[in-house]
């Protein structure tokens, strides 16, 4: 499920854990095993690429500390965000994961007989024997905790790049700076593609390697393409920019120190972390719908009352918010399959600028109404990620409530709500 958090204050806090690590490069074997890297612009840059790539594949024990900046921007959004990752892996199932970003914290720790996971945000953290097949994957549905699967899987996330590549070419020496060291690197840049469903969006990769331990020390992403292919003129481009401030893919010994977790005076251990969000979400239901009025593109005041009467699914979304506008087709499947039988569909954004979503709506003639909600609105609903979905029965009761797209849930609440939706109680086929 995927789905975008509120961008708040509270949103963009919890960076005050963040361990500063010392610069630390790798050396011995890999800088012996490794080829000299392409010396010229007539180089072929894709083998010694590939060789990169494969050195990260075989890693066993490794440690990498980055930052990555991402910046997207779409027709009528532009939304940046920050995060920095730590994924360490010593021996005898030793490992540290965290990550720090604008959807929280989160920490995962072992030292080879105790796994710690800590959520600072809760000031929770659970306590058990560790695995004996490596680091617990992480299934709590708290995003700050969701990430720490992301950092165990950096490494191969990094070699699987290699699936991505379609050309390389070798674009000269520069020298960059981490952590007020000079690192000469060999840059090299790439044609790519991605996978599946997204191969309507080309994809640009450049690899900044390290001249003297050939590992990537930066890397640059650039996406570009129409976000629904159906709209080919709605051009989507995502930039990102990773600098790896430790990139260690030989990792000798590491403090013990570094494996330990000690929790801090005001954390308490727990047996699993609560989902506070999803059981505000959960206790929304049955309760009245809330008296207010929502902003139409006219500026005029509507109360939310006067659809009411008959069923009615309110659709919380942003153009910032990539999954909400991915979800669009759906919803408008949906409220073509059930306008005719009753049910009433209203979209509330949560832009700060009510006018970017208006203009989203008249561009894109969606056929169903948009308003805007501000902050005096949205308090009298639970705290949400987007997209959100409200259901609500003829009588103005809360029938379901959830945050992200889960189609299948979303069309078995209108079954059960009204026989005449029953049609539309499975996703139907294309």
């Amino acid at each position: 499920m995927m789905l975008c958090q509120l961008r708040t204050a509270a949103g963009h806090v919890f960076l005050s854990l963040i361990l500063v690590f010392a610069l630390s490069l790798s050396t011995g074997a890999q800088k012996m095993c490794a080829p000299k890297g392409p010396t010229g612009a007539d180089s072929d840059a894709l083998p010694f690429l590939n060789h990169v790539f494969e050195v990260y594949a075989n890693a066993t024990s490794y440690r990498l500390e980055s930052v990555e900046e991402t910046t997207d921007t779409g027709e009528f959004s532009r939304s940046w965000e920050k995060s920095l990752t730590t994924a360490i892996v010593g021996f005898g199932n030793q490992f540290r994961f965290e990550i720090h970003g604008n959807h929280g914290s989160g920490l995962q720790i072992s030292n080879g007989k105790v796994e710690w996971i800590y959520y600072p945000p809760f000031q929770q953290y659970t306590q058990h024997a560790a695995p004996t097949a490596g680091p617990s994957l992480i299934k709590a549905p708290v995003p700050g905790l969701y990430a720490l699967n992301g950092a165990q899987r950096m490494l191969k996330s990094l070699s699987g790049l290699q699936k991505l590549v379609r050309t390389a070419a070798y674009a000269g020496d520069e020298t960059i700076d981490l952590n007020g060291s000079s690192v000469p690197c060999k840059v090299i840049k790439t044609e790519g593609e991605l996978p599946g469903a997204l191969q309507h969006i080309t994809t640009r990769f450049n690899f900044w390697i390290d001249q003297h331990t050939h590992v990537i020390r930066k890397m640059t992403e650039l996406r570009e393409g129409p976000l629904r292919p159906d709209q080919p003129d709605a051009n989507y481009i995502m930039q990102r920019t990773t600098l790896f401030l430790v990139a260690d893919l030989a990792l000798a010994s590491a403090p013990e120190s570094m494996f330990t977790f000690t929790p801090p005076l005001t954390a308490s251990l727990v047996e699993k972390f609560e989902d506070r969000m999803s059981s505000e979400l959960r206790e929304f239901i049955g309760k009245q719908l809330p008296d207010i009025s929502l902003k139409a593109a006219d500026g005029k005041d509507v109360p939310l009352k006067s659809f009411q009467g008959k069923p009615m699914l309110l659709d919380f979304w942003a153009t910032w918010c990539l999954p909400c506008v991915e979800s669009l087709p759906t919803i408008e499947k949906l409220y073509r399959e059930t306008a005719d039988k009753g049910l009433t569909l209203v979209s509330i954004d949560q832009d700060e600028d009510p006018n970017k979503a208006h203009e989203f709506w008249r561009k894109h003639n969606e056929p169903w109404p948009n308003f805007h909600a501000g902050t005096e609105i949205l308090g009298h609903f639970p705290e949400h990620g987007i997209p959100y979905f409200v259901l609500i029965d003829a009588s103005g009761q809360v029938a379901f409530s959830a945050s992200g797209l889960d189609e299948t849930a979303l069309r078995a609440a209108l079954a059960k709500l009204n026989p005449a939706f029953r049609s539309a109680s499975r996703p139907q086929a294309p």
